[in-house]
């Protein structure tokens, strides 16, 4: 279920996808993470915790892999994941601000998500 409590702080997820312009709306948000789809080892690796942290996953293939990867990382008991329709090809044609893999990381952590730490792989 994906609600706000005080355990899970962040946006609502209306759904298991969400569009660019909820995504341009809650840029910034407390426990918000943006993770690329492209490598599932990173997917598997995350050191979030699941019950708190907002995850919404992009992609290039218009949304395939990206709603792929939501469903491995529900399975893998995160509780609020949604995948960006359209990815990251909707995005650059929505002209929409930055570059959504540069939203991802910064030096190791996420300007969605300040506690986040890019994950190692193992």
């Amino acid at each position: 279920m994906n609600t706000v409590t005080p355990l899970a702080p962040g946006p609502y997820l209306p759904s298991s996808t969400v569009s660019t312009q909820w995504l341009a709306d809650h840029l910034g948000a407390d426990n918000l993470v943006l993770v690329e789809a492209t490598n599932r080892a990173r997917l598997s690796a995350l050191q979030l915790d699941p019950a708190a942290t907002t995850v919404i996953v992009f992609d290039d293939s218009k949304g395939l892999s990206a709603a792929e990867s939501a469903r491995m990382l529900r399975e893998a008991g995160f509780e609020r994941v949604a995948a960006l329709a359209g990815g990251r090809a909707r995005w650059i044609l929505e002209q929409r601000p930055g570059e959504l893999r540069s939203l991802t990381r910064g030096g190791g952590l996420s300007p969605l998500y300040p506690g986040h730490v890019e994950p190692r792989l193992t």
